[in-house]
């Protein structure tokens, strides 16, 4: 009997098995990026909006001279509880690379800072103002460069 012909056979059937499955490994990898970094951008964009919605009511608290003082420090005091930024953070430290997390750490000192200098008295034009401003925007800044440097590396 020639065995030549079922070997063959068995052999093409074994490779097409193979290549079916190496085909669809990648496409399944490829799609599980896709999904983590869709999940991680929707991630990154919730807490960058919580972050800056918080500062937005520090400066406005800042600013707002027509509401009394306490009420003023209360809405700074309270704007990261308000705007769920602890949370978010805490959601981004399960999934989020070393790096990302330290800097989402660190944007929330430099908030403290920008809050506890409103609470004290600072407003809009004093020079502790502009420094803790400054901070903040540069811990912004270094945030977001980490953030879109890990979606990146998700293509």
């Amino acid at each position: 009997m020639d065995w030549a012909a079922p070997v063959s056979a068995l052999i093409g059937g074994g490779i097409a098995v193979v290549s079916g499955w190496t085909v669809e490994r990648g496409r399944w990898k490829r799609e599980e990026r896709r999904h983590e970094r869709d999940r991680r951008t929707t991630l990154y964009a919730d807490y960058l909006a919580a972050v800056l919605s918080a500062r937005e009511q520090m400066w406005h608290a800042s600013r707002w001279h027509e509401l009394p003082r306490d009420e003023r420090i209360a809405m700074a005091r309270d704007a990261l509880r308000d705007f769920q930024v602890y949370p978010v953070r805490h959601r981004i430290s399960l999934v989020a690379p070393t790096d990302v997390d330290e800097s989402a750490y660190q944007i929330i000192k430099r908030l403290t800072d920008y809050r506890d200098a409103v609470v004290e008295g600072a407003t809009d034009g004093d020079a502790e103002f502009e420094r803790v401003l400054h901070a903040f925007n540069d811990a912004r800044q270094k945030l977001r460069d980490r953030m879109r440097a890990d979606l990146d590396a998700l293509r």
